[in-house]
């Protein structure tokens, strides 16, 4: 028999979730002033890194909470010095880095030293878990020594070591194995607190083309657009939500770094839909488009292999798919001057791509 035990989102999770709402509108600003009609190159990598550290940090409170969270008093006090180093961090994202370097190392060394504690209490109880425990606060204390020597260090060497630390908190639960207890991680509740993390970004993207629906000029883009988004988030809830198997006895990995990918992809898009008002460069806008649809579904098809076997994808079905994204992509690109055509490109790419999952989703429940 499993030990896994089935469990509820608390409200103090949705709460700690909350945080990340403001951190999510921090990053998404990082991106969304072009110059000379491009996101430069590094800003979109400072894009890409804030996003990770944003995540990790995330993820580091989460899957300690998803493993032997009980919610006493010592767990909720951790999870406000939490929060509050969040929003410190997150403030950090768009002002001056030699301003904000300080802030930013030490607010991610609050984060990951306080889920580190958390995970040596649990290991000192010498139960179930142990192991798991004494792998996650060494991986913690191995990013927090990284972190503490950033302090102390040149400026442009510490933002080198930051840039590694960023990295090597994310990769480190896969490089630094153990033999896991897959009975530790309740699959159903990691995948509930990804689903909620991933509704937020999708609220960003509704903020985002909320300006669009101008009540002095009316224009179609903006329903097409928010169309597009409802058939985008239609897509991941059938897939992630609907036809996942939640009671799966399993760490979740391809769950966790897919989402981390897959929530760059979103925010990606919600740049793109961001940049339309800004006279960007249209062949940028639209490589800018098809990197982040591109990104999105890979990412979301990567977590097929939760699937129970008559629920996957076949063949078939995925021939269709990378036909509608061939022919959506290269409609994108052709005509990249005309923003109806591409708008009209993305309305169909994702309604026919939401069509297909909701079949396969029908003939299953059939």
């Amino acid at each position: 028999m499993s030990l896994i035990k089935e469990r509820k989102v608390e409200n103090i999770e949705l709460f700690y979730d909350l945080i990340f709402v403001y951190a999510i509108s921090k990053i998404s600003g990082i991106i969304h002033h072009p110059h000379h009609g491009v996101i430069e190159p590094w800003t979109f990598f400072n894009f890409v890194l804030a996003s990770l550290v944003v995540l990790q940090e995330w993820l580091y409170m989460t899957n300690y909470l998803n493993r032997f969270g009980t919610f006493n008093f010592r767990e909720i006090m951790t999870m406000c010095v939490n929060m509050t180093a969040a929003i410190y961090l997150s403030n950090s994202f768009l002002a001056d880095w030699s301003q904000a370097y300080y802030p930013f190392t030490i607010s991610m060394l609050i984060m990951a030293l306080s889920v580190a504690f958390l995970y040596h209490c649990q290991a000192t109880k010498k139960g179930f878990g142990e192991k798991e425990a004494v792998n996650a606060r060494n991986i913690l204390l191995i990013v927090s020594s990284l972190l503490i020597v950033s302090l102390f260090v040149n400026f442009y060497i510490g933002t080198i070591l930051l840039i590694i630390t960023n990295f090597s908190g994310v990769f480190l639960p896969v490089i630094y194995k153990i033999e896991f207890d897959n009975n530790v991680a309740k699959f159903g509740h990691l995948k509930e607190r990804f689903e909620l993390l991933t509704i937020l970004f999708f609220g960003e993207m509704i903020v985002g083309i909320a300006k669009y629906f101008d009540i002095k000029h009316f224009t179609i883009y903006p329903f097409i657009a928010l169309i597009a988004i409802f058939s985008l988030f239609g897509t991941y809830t059938i897939l992630i939500n609907k036809m996942i198997n939640h009671h799966l006895v399993t760490r979740g990995l391809v769950l966790m770094y897919s989402h981390f990918f897959l929530l760059i992809s979103l925010g990606i898009i919600i740049s793109a839909w961001n940049l339309v008002g800004q006279e960007p460069n249209k062949t940028f806008l639209a490589l800018f488009y098809i990197f982040g649809y591109t990104g999105f579904y890979l990412m979301l098809f990567a977590n097929g292999i939760y699937l129970d076997k008559e629920k996957r994808l076949n063949k078939k079905d995925f021939s269709k798919i990378l036909g509608i994204l061939t022919i959506s992509f290269i409609a994108i690109f052709t005509f990249r001057q005309n923003f109806m055509i591409m708008e009209f490109s993305i309305l169909f790419l994702t309604c026919s791509i939401l069509l297909i999952i909701a079949r396969k989703y029908r003939k299953t429940q059939s």
